[in-house]
C-alpha cells in the first residue's frame, strides 16, 4: 500500500504538480524512512515547527523529540537545512506582530478543529514564530499542558515571548475561571524564565477573545508577580 502511494506522490513531483509543504516533506522522508509511511511524521514535524524552514533549522534534540523521528531523520533534515541555507531557498515563517496577524494565524490553525486544542507559539524578538506546540487530551472538551512541560520547552527553544491560543467548542469565546487560572500560571512561568507573555487568545466559530485586548492580561500580570508567587 505504501509503495503505491509513494509512486503516486513521486509522479506528482515529476509532473511538477502543486504540492503542499507536508507532501514535499513526506517525499523527502521517503529516502531516510524506506519502509515507513512518512505522511504522519511529515505532519508531526510541520505541526511542531510551523514551517519547512523551521523544520530544517531545528536541532537534533528537537527533531528527535517528535514522535516517529530519530537520529537518522534528525541528521538528514539537518543536512538538508545546511544545503538550503547555502542556496538561500528556504521559505519564511509566520510573523505575529499585530492582533490581525494573530487572528489570521490562529484561524488557520483552529478552523474546523473538532476537539479542544491548546497551542503555545514561541516567538523571537521580531515576532517570528520559532516553534509551536499543540496539546489535546482524551477529553475532547478539555486540553492542557503541565508547567513542567512548558518550562522544558522554554529551556529548549529560548523564546523571547509566548502567545497562548485555545478553542472553545460551545460557540462562546468568553474565558472561564480555568482559562484565567491557566493564564496566571503561564504568566508566572514566563516571569520565572524571563519570557514575555504577549497574549492568550480564545477562538470559537471564527470569533476571538484576546486577554490583552480586553485588558485582563495586565490585571493578571499585576496579580501574578514573582513577589506574590514567592510570598505565597
Amino acid at each position: 500500500m505504501h509503495e503505491g502511494h509513494r509512486q503516486r506522490m513521486l509522479a506528482k513531483l515529476s509532473n511538477d504538480d502543486d504540492l503542499y509543504d507536508h507532501e514535499l516533506l513526506e517525499i523527502l522522508l521517503f529516502f531516510v524512512c524506506p519502509r515507513k509511511n512518512t505522511n504522519p511524521l511529515a505532519h508531526e514535524l510541520l505541526d511542531r515547527f510551523g514551517s519547512l524552514k523551521e523544520v530544517f533549522n531545528a536541532t537534533d534534540e528537537e527533531i528527535k523529540s517528535v514522535f516517529g523521528a530519530g537520529s537518522s531523520v534528525a541528521n538528514y533534515l539537518k543536512a538538508l537545512g545546511r544545503c538550503y541555507e547555502r542556496i538561500g531557498n528556504v521559505e519564511g515563517v509566520a510573523v505575529l506582530k499585530t492582533f490581525g496577524d494573530c487572528k489570521k494565524f490562529v484561524s488557520m490553525r483552529f478552523k474546523n478543529v473538532s476537539e479542544e486544542k491548546l497551542e503555545l507559539y514561541f516567538l523571537d524578538r521580531g515576532g517570528k514564530v520559532k516553534r509551536q506546540f499543540s496539546y489535546t487530551s482524551f477529553d475532547r472538551n478539555k486540553a492542557s499542558v503541565t508547567s513542567d512541560e512548558v518550562i522544558k520547552k522554554i529551556a529548549l527553544v529560548k523564546p523571547y515571548s509566548i502567545i497562548v491560543a485555545h478553542n472553545h467548542l460551545n460557540g462562546s469565546v468568553n474565558p472561564s475561571a480555568n482559562d484565567d487560572k491557566f493564564t496566571g500560571r503561564m504568566q508566572i512561568i514566563c516571569n520565572l524564565n524571563n519570557v514575555v507573555l504577549l497574549d492568550h487568545l480564545i477562538y470559537s466559530d471564527g470569533n476571538f477573545y484576546s486577554y490583552k485586548d480586553a485588558g485582563r492580561l495586565n490585571e493578571i500580570k499585576s496579580r501574578c508577580t514573582l513577589d506574590n508567587f514567592f510570598n505565597g
